[in-house]
Formats: structure tokens, C-alpha cells, sequence
């Protein structure tokens, strides 16, 4: 397993960590108290900064080639996914509440920064997964 996968295994670890804790935060905290107060518990959420030490956890090795042909082939096309998947949730984000609540109503501008956070963890996320999923793919020659 080379640095890349491993990089790749801590953020979607940490990802569906701080996504699954969060959700039942939040739903414990919504029967608990209400739904103003409920939010905190996507404040959880902070857990996947965590993944962003990642880099020093996992060192380059020392005399050895880094990066290669599929090497950035792999990263390019995950980043691409990565990208298209940010793009698909900030589209939805938008347009979803444009058919369903209608041209003519209005969004808090507190939902921008949360659209933002979603965009980004869905854009990480997917960009470790294809990681995963084209390096398991070339090391079985398909």
C-alpha cells in the first residue's frame, strides 16, 4: 500500500466517522431538545480535520520514486470525480430548493457556508475513494 492509499484510508475513515457520529448527535440532540439547538451536534463534524495530518503521518518514502504514470493518472482522475461531485452538490443544493419551494421564496445566508462544508467533504471523499478503487483495480490488472 503505497502513501496515496494510505492518505486515502485516513480521510474516508475519518469522513464517515465524523458523518455518522454527527447524524446521531444531531438526532439525539432533536428529541432531546428541539431543532435550534439540534445543529450542534455537526459540530462533530470537526473530526475530519483530523485527516488533514495525514501528510505527516504518512512520510514520503526516501529513495524511492514517488509518482509514476498511473500515479497521476489515478490522482487526476479522482480529482476530477472529486470535483465533478462538488459541482453535482452545489447544483443540487441550488436547485432543489428552486422546484420545491418555488421561485419566489427566499434561503437564510447561513445555509451558503454548510452547502460550502458539504461540497468540500463529498469532493474529499470521493476523491479517496476513487483513489482506493483505481489503485485496487490496476494492482489486479483489470
Amino acid at each position: 500500500m503505497n502513501r496515496s492509499q494510505k492518505i486515502a484510508w485516513l480521510f474516508v475513515i475519518t469522513i464517515s466517522l465524523a458523518v455518522v457520529s454527527s447524524l446521531a448527535a444531531f438526532a439525539i440532540l432533536y428529541i432531546k431538545v428541539g431543532i435550534p439547538k439540534a445543529f450542534a451536534g455537526f459540530a462533530l463534524l470537526g473530526i475530519v480535520g483530523f485527516a488533514g495530518f495525514g501528510q505527516m503521518i504518512f512520510p514520503k518514502d526516501k529513495g524511492k520514486i514517488i509518482c509514476d504514470e498511473r500515479d497521476t493518472f489515478i490522482n487526476r482522475q479522482a480529482a476530477i470525480a472529486g470535483f465533478a461531485t462538488a459541482f453535482l452538490v452545489v447544483g443540487l443544493a441550488c436547485m432543489l430548493p428552486f422546484f420545491i419551494l418555488g421561485p419566489q421564496a427566499t434561503i437564510a445566508v447561513w445555509w451558503l457556508p454548510n452547502i460550502f462544508g458539504a461540497a468540500g467533504l463529498a469532493s474529499f471523499f470521493v476523491h479517496s475513494v476513487v483513489i482506493l478503487v483505481l489503485y485496487g483495480r490496476s494492482n489486479k490488472n483489470e
